[in-house]
């Protein structure tokens, strides 16, 4: 698994992160470095560089939620948070899976819950926020608001937003690999 998540990441590179001005591997690369500079534990690193792998480690006619690829999703598209959660949960802990399934319905938290969060969402974030269920309902805020791990999804959704910088130098894709042979073999 190891060999294929390197190898779909170091593919992203040639491809533009959505609607962003970003590639898809340098936004995981980037958002993983922002994680670890935040004092992260293991785990939560893990989940920043590897949160959007249901983008670019599957099918595309299975993503629903991509901007370049909503016209090629097929019936039983899912978001791509929900997907790269289900690829990778029998090879992490539960919480790794977890807060890549959650990273997109903490950005539908936020937007609920944090005045002025929407408005600095970039464009192509707000457009996938709508393919995604829009902002979380008070039921939905309510359900989440306990959850053991929402701190830690509401950070990693934090990096996720500033992980989108033109130029940003960070450690190759190599640098991750040790990380992600402990977890994958």
């Amino acid at each position: 698994m190891t060999d294929r998540l390197l190898d779909a990441l170091a593919h992203s590179a040639s491809r533009r992160y959505g609607g962003e001005p970003v590639s898809e591997l340098a936004h995981s690369l980037q958002c993983a470095e922002r994680a670890e500079a935040g004092g992260a534990d293991p785990d939560l690193v893990l989940a920043a560089l590897l949160h959007d792998v249901g983008r670019y480690a599957v099918d595309p006619a299975l993503v629903l939620d991509s901007t370049e690829r909503e016209s090629a999703a097929g019936p039983t598209a899912r978001g791509h948070h929900e997907i790269g959660a289900d690829l990778i949960a029998p090879y992490v802990p539960v919480r790794v899976a977890w807060l890549v399934r959650m990273h997109a319905d903490a950005k539908r938290y936020l937007c609920a819950t944090e005045p002025g969060y929407h408005e600095v969402l970039t464009p192509a974030s707000r457009h996938t926020l709508t393919l995604q269920g829009g902002t979380m309902t008070p039921e939905e805020v309510a359900r989440w608001s306990a959850h053991p791990w929402l701190a830690d999804a509401l950070r990693l959704r934090k990096w996720d937003d500033q992980a989108k910088v033109v130029g940003q130098v960070t450690r190759p894709l190599s640098a991750w690999e040790p990380l992600l042979r402990t977890r994958f073999g």
